[in-house]
């Protein structure tokens, strides 16, 4: 549904999110109401927010509301899925603003069947740039870390130059692929995507996704209760 012709004093509304749709993969949802782009409140067609978002040849933080909570999602198209007109009126009053864009990343949440949640950033990682070995380590990618050393060792007979050969196309590599990795090795033990929230960093994307989730068990920092969650909202 577009709505090339929507009354400037209505928002949008995504009407479908099925797994077909775009949105789908940023864990969206039937009816999420957009309220924000980059940090200013949104009013307008579905036509003009594709106009907006393909003029800014970046990605831009499109925000929604989904009940009480906000849910921003770091976007490069605005193709998410059917949209539908929905009056301003029908936006509520938020406890917190909107996020500034400034900072902001993706960060992909997913879940193990026995509830344990995990999340990485979408984003290219400097310190993967310049310390693969130190990355993979801190990831947990064990494989790879000891394919990189292996090939370290293989290149030792062939002096310092070429060391530091394979130790940039190792960061190069990881720079652009990163998150590819990431997402192959938690799909290999037993997680699998649920969505994307975006957030400055690892603390703020899960206190975000527990505001979503209350309750939500990360794999390394616990629970955060829904009356902490609703505390640093």
């Amino acid at each position: 549904m577009t709505n090339a012709g929507a009354a400037p004093d209505t928002t949008l509304r995504l009407a479908r999110c099925g797994a077909r749709d775009a949105g789908a993969a940023y864990g969206l949802k039937r009816g999420d109401l957009l309220i924000g782009l980059d940090g200013a409140p949104w009013q307008g067609g579905a036509d003009a927010l594709s106009r907006r978002v393909a003029a800014a040849g970046r990605p831009v933080a499109l925000t929604f509301q989904r009940g009480t909570a906000l849910v921003t999602v770091m976007v490069r198209r605005a193709d998410l899925g059917p949209w539908e007109r929905a009056p301003l009126s029908q936006i509520t009053p938020a406890d917190q603003p909107l996020p500034d864009p400034l900072g902001l990343v993706n960060w992909e949440i997913m879940r193990r069947a026995d509830g344990t949640h995990e999340l990485f950033s979408r984003s290219s990682s400097m310190l993967a740039l310049i310390a693969p070995a130190l990355w993979l380590a801190q990831m947990r990618l064990w494989t790879w870390l000891a394919t990189l050393i292996l090939a370290l060792a293989l290149a030792l007979s062939g002096g310092p130059l070429l060391m530091l050969a394979v130790w940039f196309a190792a960061g190069l590599h990881l720079w652009r692929a990163a998150a590819g990795h990431l997402r192959a090795a938690r799909l290999a033990e037993g997680y699998r995507p649920l969505g994307i929230i975006a957030a400055r960093t690892e603390a703020e994307a899960c206190r975000l996704w527990a505001e979503l989730h209350p309750g939500a068990r990360f794999r390394f920092g616990g629970a955060v209760p829904p009356a902490e969650a609703q505390a640093l909202g």
